[in-house]
């Protein structure tokens, strides 16, 4: 059967409302007009083609949110409350986390689609992973993950990072990352070159040895503090820049970009900018984060992830990317309409208004205006991906999305 259109009609930005019709078919806008005075239908026949109608009744535009640092393996949604233990050592940690993980009586790949059912909700629409292979666990997560992304396909877009959680040397992990980039994994991951894995030098390498035999990006956790981390990050840009890899690797947390001088961090980032390293923080309230504004003013390009939720590191966190900016920005004092707005390009790959031949995939809340959406993180009252309607409040109901799965 040949798919319709998606007609959404009376929805605000710029202070007006507007129509919006989405192709179903290939999921591009194909126009937008001023909004008419006609509400009432629920369905019509436009060109020959059936079409949905849904009225948005003023509600204000959001553009699709990205998290760009999950870990869809790791969480406890669903499950029984775990109680945690406070951080000591991050070995005492690894060790902590996969007890835990593997105690739990649901596999990766439904604890995955748990995960993605309330990103969905909440407008986040595409994704970067983390999923942790090592050669106990070997690929059961991964392959769990990459059926679940099949299943997804077309509502959410994801990214996957093939995770040496308990240390890529530390681990001897190198043959199951090389297996792991085998069966789709786009990324590889490493954590701590210093403190865990103990050879900074021999870590990164491994690293870009594994990305240049794969032609895969690279995405490093890195906990590690101060000059130490300062060291790894300024190394990792040099082998980024020798690999002829600008745009296609990133350090994760970075806090040591916190923890030194203005001057000390902006020399690196003016580095990071020429060798086109990114920067992904969760917006921490622990620990240092990164000076997300210089980072923004020199050029590097910076991105925001939920990182743990509800897991055995944390119980905090909800998948929700338009509050995680909305806490940048309280947290960083930038309560200039200008900086709201900016805020928007740290959580979105997307314009702040649609444009004809763009994806039809955006968020409607009740909000005066952009500035006002980012500030008070409203509740999504619908998510359109590909102009069909796949969460939030207006989304009809859980045996619809089983519907869909299916």
């Amino acid at each position: 059967m040949e798919k319709g259109l998606t007609l959404v009609k009376n929805v605000k930005w710029s202070e007006n409302l507007f129509d919006l019709t989405i192709d179903q078919a290939t999921g591009l806008i194909v126009s937008i007009e001023t909004a008419g005075t006609d509400a009432d239908l629920t369905s019509v026949n436009i060109a020959g083609r059936a079409t949905t109608v849904i009225d948005a009744d003023g509600l204000h535009y959001v553009p699709p949110m990205t998290d760009m640092h999950t870990h869809l393996d790791k969480h406890f949604i669903g499950e029984p409350w775990k109680s945690l233990q406070p951080f000591v050592t991050l070995p005492g940690q690894l060790e902590f986390e996969k007890n835990m993980l593997g105690e739990l009586p649901t596999g990766a790949g439904e604890r995955a689609k748990r995960m993605l059912d309330l990103m969905l909700a909440q407008g986040t629409t595409a994704i970067r992973t983390h999923v942790d292979v090592d050669p106990q666990i070997g690929l059961s997560h991964l392959e769990e993950v990459l059926e679940v992304r099949e299943m997804y396909r077309g509502r959410i877009d994801m990214e996957i990072v093939a995770f040496p959680q308990q240390g890529l040397l530390r681990s001897d992990s190198v043959y199951v990352m090389r297996e792991a980039l085998r069966a789709g994994a786009n990324y590889v991951g490493g954590v701590d070159p210093a403190g865990l894995d103990r050879r900074v030098d021999a870590s990164l390498e491994a690293m870009f040895e594994l990305a240049t035999e794969f032609s895969a990006g690279i995405d490093l956790h890195l906990h590690d503090p101060s000059h130490l981390g300062i060291y790894t990050i300024s190394r990792f840009a040099e082998l980024t820049e020798q690999a002829g890899m600008s745009g296609r690797t990133a350090v994760s947390h970075a806090y040591c970009l916190g923890q030194v001088g203005e001057t000390e961090a902006r020399s690196l980032a003016e580095r990071l900018c020429a060798t086109g390293v990114a920067i992904m923080t969760s917006v921490p309230i622990d620990r240092p984060m990164p000076p997300i504004k210089l980072l923004m003013e020199t050029g590097v390009s910076v991105h925001i992830g939920s990182d743990n939720i509800l897991d055995s590191w944390s119980p905090f966190g909800n998948g929700d990317m338009l509050s995680r900016g909305s806490r940048l920005a309280e947290a960083s004092g930038w309560v200039e309409d200008f900086w709201l707005l900016e805020t928007y390009k740290l959580i979105s790959n997307a314009p702040l208004t649609p444009k004809v031949g763009e994806r039809g995939t955006f968020s409607l809340v009740n909000a005066i205006n952009a500035m006002h959406a980012l500030a008070a993180a409203p509740p999504r009252e619908a998510v359109f991906s590909g102009g069909l309607l796949v969460g939030g409040r207006m989304f009809p109901n859980s045996r619809q999305m089983a519907a869909i799965h299916s």
